[in-house]
């Protein structure tokens, strides 16, 4: 349902893509009213660029609208007149005494969407993000708290099931009935949303039932959008039916269906608050690559101790084809950790020597962002002779929108990865780890920048691996809390 449109700077394209804006909420489940705002917001924002940022001058400018499992994310580029929003903010005082509305149309905007992001790009233009979310009933909407706490019966035989949109429901109250409201994952709250992504096929999942037919177990790979692996989370057995090998059973299952499927690995993000996940992971051989400090909102775990701050993760990677030898650019920062890493995993590198790099012109960054998570990643696609000002600016940018915490992946085979990690780290940004093939079958390295303080007596991990990682995160981290803050 994602689409893209090219337009001209005219006034009259408004009226369709109003219109077409609308269609698209409501095709994407908003109610009319919250459709219609969406085409409000888009209305406002297409009449100022056509008639500021281009004026009577020709220009083009493109819409894409975006559809994600819950929420509509619609991404505005344009190559008009600079623009900065700082210099036209919305001012009461201002409209009561001169009658002055300067600012009034992003204000709108924004009291219009649940989020409104601007982001200046230098010489590629200007991008305007809004984020309309769509709402679904919550599991306790439909069903009461103790229809949902009875426990399935014991039973005398279990059967594993491939996953179907008509699980959704059990799914949900599956998780509500061993988590509460403790799952990090919140979309998992609402029958609906589990419902759509099953459809989109976008989940390979396995559900366990009893002799009953009561689900009591449930395991998903959740695969990723631009690259040939997936996800293993969103795992949960019902408490009384724990130690009878469903976890296992399911584990087994999801990995012959990653290979069925043709991915080349699957990776976990076990969270740091306890250490059951990292475990079960290593069990089936998973090696940890990566800790991201600060990934999820706090969430309290029933029987554990969080700090009362940001959840982080551990990344594990099980890799599905076989990778023996490996060239890539090792930054020296972090050349003996990166090569315990791979070493780990079971792979040779081999680290290549700079010789006729040339910086592009233009920096090329696709940025993901969650703001129901207040955090954002940084592909980096090309480096340009502005990738630190355009990494500064846009770090500033989700700063001030509320975002917590900052990933950049860096790719190891483009030389430009050892040129500028020394100034992304006097930036502020820390060691992460290794993201395996984690963009279009490509290794990243990972750095981070979290804007909280995050104390890692909470952060437990498992393995030796993880352990090396951490020390060397939480020493990096700690050296550069401050400088962060300062950001």
């Amino acid at each position: 349902m994602d689409t893209t449109l090219k337009l001209k700077s005219d006034l009259r394209i408004i009226e369709p893509v109003t219109d077409f804006s609308y269609k698209f909420g409501l095709n994407a489940g908003l109610t009319k009213e919250e459709a219609t705002k969406l085409a409000l917001a888009i209305d406002e924002l297409v009449t100022d660029i056509v008639l500021f940022a281009y004026k009577n001058e020709k220009g083009e400018f493109e819409i894409s609208f975006n559809l994600t499992d819950d929420s509509i994310e619609i991404i505005v580029h344009e190559l008009g007149e600079p623009f900065d929003p700082n210099k036209h903010k919305y001012d009461v005082k201002k409209v009561i005494e001169k009658n002055d509305f300067e600012g009034a149309g992003l204000r709108l905007i924004e009291n219009l969407v649940d989020n409104f992001l601007f982001i200046n790009k230098g010489a590629g233009g200007k991008e305007f993000r809004i984020v309309k979310n769509i709402k679904f009933p919550h599991i306790t909407e439909l069903f009461t708290h103790e229809e949902m706490q009875v426990e399935p019966a014991k039973a005398v035989s279990y059967t594993l099931s491939r996953v179907t949109p008509k699980d959704a429901e059990d799914i949900s109250k599956l998780i509500y009935r061993v988590y509460g409201y403790t799952y990090p994952k919140e979309e998992m709250y609402y029958p609906e949303k589990i419902r759509r992504i099953l459809e989109k096929g976008e989940k390979y999942a396995v559900i366990v039932r009893t002799d009953k037919g009561e689900a009591v177990g449930y395991f998903a790979i959740i695969r990723s959008t631009d690259s040939k692996i997936g996800e293993v989370g969103e795992a949960v057995v019902s408490r009384e039916h724990r130690g009878k090998g469903i976890m296992t059973m399911m584990m087994k299952a999801l990995i012959d269906i990653a290979k069925e499927k043709g991915l080349l690995g699957l990776f976990g993000e076990a969270v740091t608050v306890h250490t059951v996940s990292q475990r079960v992971n290593a069990k089936y051989g998973f090696k940890t690559t990566a800790l991201l400090v600060g990934f999820f909102p706090h969430v309290e775990y029933k029987g554990f101790e969080t700090g009362q701050q940001r959840i982080s993760v551990v990344i594990d990677f099980l890799p599905l084809t076989e990778r023996n030898d490996l060239e890539i650019y090792i930054p020296k920062r972090y050349k003996k950790i990166i090569k315990e890493i791979y070493k780990n995993m079971g792979i040779n590198i081999k680290d290549k020597r700079v010789t006729d790099f040339t910086v592009k012109e233009k920096t090329i960054i696709q940025m993901n962002i969650s703001f129901k998570y207040g955090q954002a990643v940084l592909v980096v696609k090309s480096f340009g002779n502005d990738f630190i000002h355009r990494v500064q600016e846009k770090v500033k940018t989700l700063k001030k929108k509320g975002i917590k915490a900052v990933y950049i992946d860096l790719p190891v085979e483009n030389a430009g990865t050892k040129i500028f990690t020394d100034q992304l780290f006097d930036l502020g940004f820390v060691f992460a780890g290794i993201m395996p093939l984690f963009h279009h079958q490509k290794d990243y390295l990972r750095m981070q920048m979290v804007f909280e303080d995050i104390n890692f007596k909470y952060i437990n991990v498992y393995s030796d691996m993880a352990h090396k990682i951490k020390n060397k995160v939480s020493r990096e981290f700690k050296w550069n809390t401050q400088k962060m803050k300062s950001i």
